[in-house]
């Protein structure tokens, strides 16, 4: 069984398969241009360059959004956290900023879904002139660097696998790689909870410090609202989504009784599979429900602390990298745990094996839940209490 096959197989077999829903369109014109002569005849290189030419378009304009975007943040948390009625930056002075916060932030959060909407729009594009690229280049090593005529990929230069069966590298370059990726995903990290507690930040001050009518502010202020949850849902959207098949558990017991020996090569795959994801479930899961409680938390208890720049850039980002590093560790903990358990008590043959098993995932999906949700409660209230 080729390796393409075993995917296929296990793919087949799972209860739940994960997808996008660009995934059922990418598909679907997959399908479409399988006829040499259709894709020939309207798709071919010129169809690729025009999207390629698309994309980048899209990227300069979402580029020039997010300049926009984040000098309207700036300037609306600068204007309620600097003492004086005019600031400088870069020479350039900005004087009562503070009366025009409500004009300030509906530009800005109009934007979010814009950049949202267009950066989905490009994910499409780009996915459809792979499927392109798979038909003008069916070998995957030439197409690997035939695509870079039409598109760019900025770190493929950084970073390059073994380069032979003989051969690997040196510990220090190892070590490099996992530094890279952990710096990357710091970063990353760090630019989603920075923005997400400089918008918090700046809605309490409009909020609680209104420039205009009531009537007016409210509405900014639930348009402001509205706009973020938006583009927060557009982001989801894309996510791959959960589609359950009920003749997982049929098809399972067939293959057990027929192929005992290949059934329990695709159980150790499917366990290898489930741990991964269970590792980046975990820690989407936990950095969601943190930035919720913690937010939550401190608008309720100590709402003033939003106005302060060292407590949320500081006590806030802190405590997204400590739940999120102890909720993995503490759920990679139990998931061993609870599944060694398992194991020992219910071996093959065992009645209600399948039932049993049900119960145990729904029990982690639990405990998923709980840890970061304890986590985030202690260290909100801890971080409350060093300011008080």
């Amino acid at each position: 069984m080729t390796g393409e096959e075993n995917t296929e197989e296990i793919t087949k077999l799972r209860e739940i398969r994960w997808k996008t829903h660009l995934s059922q369109r990418v598909q679907d014109f997959a399908k479409v241009i399988s006829d040499d002569d259709v894709f020939e005849k309207y798709f071919g290189q010129p169809y690729v360059e025009k999207l390629t030419s698309k994309s980048k378009d899209i990227t300069k304009l979402v580029f020039k959004l997010g300049v926009i975007y984040t000098a309207l943040m700036l300037s609306l948390f600068a204007s309620h956290n600097v003492s004086e009625s005019e600031f400088e930056v870069f020479g350039y002075g900005f004087k009562n900023l503070g009366s025009y916060k409500e004009l300030l932030l509906f530009l800005a959060v109009s934007i979010s879904p814009i950049s949202a909407i267009l950066l989905a729009y490009q994910k499409y594009i780009n996915a459809l002139v792979t499927e392109c690229l798979k038909k003008l280049a069916p070998d995957e090593s030439t197409r690997k660097f035939y695509s870079f005529t039409f598109t760019d990929d900025y770190f493929d230069g950084l970073i390059s696998r073994n380069s032979g069966a003989s051969t690997y590298w040196h510990g220090s370059v190892k070590l490099l790689t996992v530094v890279f990726g952990f710096t990357l995903l710091f970063l990353l990290i760090t630019l989603i909870a920075g923005s997400f507690f400089i918008q918090i930040s700046v809605i309490y001050d409009v909020a609680t410090k209104p420039s205009l009518s009531q009537y007016v502010n409210l509405f900014v202020l639930v348009y402001a609202i509205t706009s973020i949850l938006f583009s927060w849902l557009i982001s989801i959207l894309q996510f791959p989504m959960p589609e359950v098949d009920l003749r997982n558990y049929s098809r399972l017991s067939e293959l057990e009784n027929n192929d005992p020996d290949k059934y329990k090569e695709l159980m150790r795959k499917f366990s290898a599979e489930s741990s991964k994801k269970e590792a980046i479930s975990t820690i989407i899961t936990s950095f969601v429900i943190y930035m919720s409680i913690f937010t939550a938390i401190v608008f309720y208890w100590h709402p003033s602390s939003l106005d302060d720049l060292t407590f949320i850039l500081g006590k806030g980002m802190s405590g997204a990298f400590i739940v999120l590093f102890f909720s993995n560790e503490l759920m990679g903990f139990i998931r061993k745990r609870v599944l060694a358990w398992f194991f020992r008590n219910y071996s093959e043959g065992v009645p209600n094996r399948l039932v049993m098993f049900g119960k145990v995932q729904k029990f982690l999906l639990f405990i998923r839940m709980i840890v970061p949700a304890v986590m985030s409660i202690g260290y909100a209230f801890y971080a409350l209490r060093a300011i008080n």
